[in-house]
């Protein structure tokens, strides 16, 4: 399955064609739904090392199109490199073309600098055009999980 271009289904919401496919090609067959007085639902894949994140859609912070009500919304999709304990090294292509080990200096000449950045959480934050992309990095500053997600409400 081709991660590449996830960034284009961020805000889609169930049972979208391409939202469908994507969670089928992933294994989810039955439909997503969200646990009484949650607000959104992990979709896990250990063993890929895929993490998706589905909000229902009067839950989202800075939704970016109308929602029916009651949809559930693709929020953000996590990648996992192999120093995540708990899940496998994911081994597709990234969006943006990225790899893990890239250190924030690195996704700074590439993105710029980060709209937010937590030294203690070694957490970083872009805001780009049409979602976000967070980074965490590993004690030797090198990133081992990004996620992109829709846009993010400025508080």
């Amino acid at each position: 399955m081709d991660f590449s271009t996830i960034t284009s289904l961020l805000g889609t919401f169930y049972p979208e064609e391409s939202l469908k496919q994507l969670l089928e090609g992933l294994g989810f067959s039955e439909k997503p739904k969200l646990a009484r007085d949650s607000t959104s639902t992990y979709l896990l894949r250990h063993d890929l090392g895929v993490e998706i994140t589905l909000t229902g859609e009067r839950y989202l912070d800075n939704p970016t199109r109308s929602y029916p009500e009651g949809a559930i919304v693709l929020e953000n999709v996590r990648f996992y490199s192999a120093k995540n304990s708990s899940f496998a090294n994911f081994k597709g292509a990234l969006p943006h073309a990225l790899q893990f080990g890239l250190t924030l200096k690195e996704l700074a000449a590439i993105f710029g600098e980060p709209a937010w950045f937590d030294e203690e959480l070694a957490k970083a934050r872009w805001d780009l055009s049409n979602h976000a992309m967070s980074a965490d990095f590993d004690e030797q500053g090198r990133s081992d999980v990004y996620s992109f997600q829709v846009p993010i409400a400025e508080d």
